[in-house]
């Protein structure tokens, strides 16, 4: 699906695959998908060889980042969510020129389909490619920053179970505790994947924008080149704020991890004292369970209650003991 767009113009401007040039005002044309005509219509019009997917997922820089005639080529990873929330990278690629970008995905990336719907209209900003790009840029940069405040939100909420701050709740027992661990390494681990993903994209921007600011700088206007610095600012503290949320997730996960382990612990010392507990009784009951003639017991009117009082007292001794160690 081919998708033409202006920062003079708000909304969509329609372009029929039968023409044969852009309308003026179009400096953004997003491919979302694009089936073979719609590429055959792309180079034709633009007369540029259109990515594939194969070329946009490659990771070396020579193949993100090039110069072909009048064109730049770049690409760079983009988190997106699958039908079960869970956060992946799919590339997103640009050809940049004086006049128009060129997107061009195979999924859908929420600060494009963000930007189809913003009003992009920009004070003093001219109708060209580089003014396209940055609009995107900056709404990419608007998307990333909104999910890192999320996994802030989320790692809030997760240091609050982990560490039971204000909550003052009992206690459910091993079983239940084990499951609301387990589910809280989930939510971790979850936070996890999505911190990296946007650092994959973190760091594809932070390539870019050098690579933009020395290729383009025949046609970048000192506003243009100005924002681009901007925007590199920006990534640069977007990237000390991620690898401040990695750092909590990383210290979260070890808490867990211990806390698993002290739970753990806890059921084996309750098993051990249990078993510890077991012995004396059972030594008792064996002594009297062996069936020698000459045993006065059997022939005592209390005999039975004596055993009794005995397996008891031999229970209790160890319990007391374990209590006054502070193991029970």
């Amino acid at each position: 699906m081919l998708r033409f767009h202006s920062t003079i113009a708000k909304g969509e401007v329609k372009v029929g695959l039968d023409a044969t040039a852009l309308p003026a005002e179009v400096n953004w044309i997003d491919a979302m998908r694009p089936e073979a005509k719609e590429v055959a219509f792309l180079e034709r019009i633009l007369g540029i060889v259109a990515p594939t997917l194969e070329s946009l997922s490659a990771i070396d820089t020579s193949s993100r980042l090039y110069r072909d005639k009048d064109f730049l080529y770049m690409s760079m990873p983009m988190m997106v969510r699958s039908t079960s929330g869970v956060a992946q990278t799919s590339p997103l690629g640009f050809v940049l020129t004086k006049d128009y970008v060129l997107t061009v995905r195979y999924r859908q990336i929420k600060p494009c389909e963000d930007l189809h719907y913003a009003d992009v209209v920009e004070n003093g900003r001219p109708a060209d490619g580089p003014s396209a790009l940055i609009s995107l840029l900056e709404t990419i940069i608007d998307h990333g920053s909104d999910e890192l405040e999320k996994i802030n939100a989320d790692l809030d909420g997760l240091s609050q179970i982990v560490f039971d701050q204000g909550g003052g709740k009992p206690r459910q027992g091993p079983i239940e505790d084990t499951k609301n661990l387990r589910r809280v390494l989930g939510a971790i681990a979850a936070s996890g994947n999505l911190a990296s993903k946007i650092s994959d994209a973190l760091l594809g921007m932070s390539r870019m924008l050098p690579f933009i600011g020395a290729e383009a700088a025949s046609y970048l206007s000192q506003e243009e080149k100005a924002k681009i610095k901007s925007l590199g600012r920006d990534i640069s503290s977007l990237n000390e704020y991620e690898r401040g949320q990695t750092d909590r997730i990383q210290f979260l996960l070890d808490a867990t991890l211990g806390l698993t382990n002290i739970e753990q612990n806890n059921i084996f010392r309750i098993l051990t004292v249990v078993s510890v507990v077991g012995i004396p009784p059972t030594l008792v009951a064996s002594m009297y369970g062996m069936n020698f003639k000459n045993m006065p017991e059997l022939e005592w009117t209390y005999g039975y209650e004596w055993g009794l009082g005995l397996i008891l007292l031999s229970a209790l001794i160890p319990i007391i003991w374990f209590k006054r160690r502070g193991w029970w």
